[in-house]
């Protein structure tokens, strides 16, 4: 199995598309197959998943997450938050990666995945090496697991810290 992805989805800091488009399901599950991979290749286990409130981000997430327990590793689950929620979990939580589903400042029929690796950002040649990956087919397999875990309340909690100079 290989998958190839609209060639506009694959930007420098993100992989985003117009969902039906030039971005689906099939995008997002080979986003987790390939990410996945690297994680393991890298000697990782886990990855974090977070989505953002737009209507096709449940079905990206339920996609992302068959693809990345397709290629081995554990997901934890941290649910509906913005972006920097799914940077702290990546931050705090035992994991080796980090994915948040979202459509950013774009319009509603937009949607798109920004990563994290072992606590780096991953983009530009990162992003071009997981489309090249997926075009090849070059996927670990295994079975991994899915748990969540609740940190909003951590999250606000650390954002109130920040703002009375904790």
């Amino acid at each position: 199995m290989t998958h190839r992805f609209n060639p506009t989805s694959l930007r420098e800091y993100d992989i985003r598309g117009i969902v039906g488009k030039t971005l689906g399901p099939d995008d997002a599950l080979a986003i987790g197959r390939t990410f996945g991979t690297l994680i393991r290749r890298a000697g990782g286990t886990r990855v974090a998943v977070g989505r953002d409130g737009r209507v096709s981000s449940p079905m990206m997430q339920t996609a992302l997450i068959e693809g990345l327990v397709a290629s081995g590793v554990d997901v934890v689950r941290v649910g509906l938050g913005p972006t920097p929620m799914l940077y702290y979990a990546e931050a705090t939580l035992e994991v080796d990666g980090g994915i948040q589903i979202t459509g950013s400042h774009n319009p509603a029929d937009y949607n798109g995945f920004k990563m994290v690796f072992q606590h780096r950002p991953f983009f530009g040649e990162d992003i071009q090496k997981l489309g090249r990956m997926a075009a090849e087919g070059d996927w670990e397999t295994g079975a991994g697991e899915v748990t969540d875990a609740d940190i909003m309340d951590d999250y606000v909690g650390r954002l109130f810290a920040g703002y009375a100079g904790g």
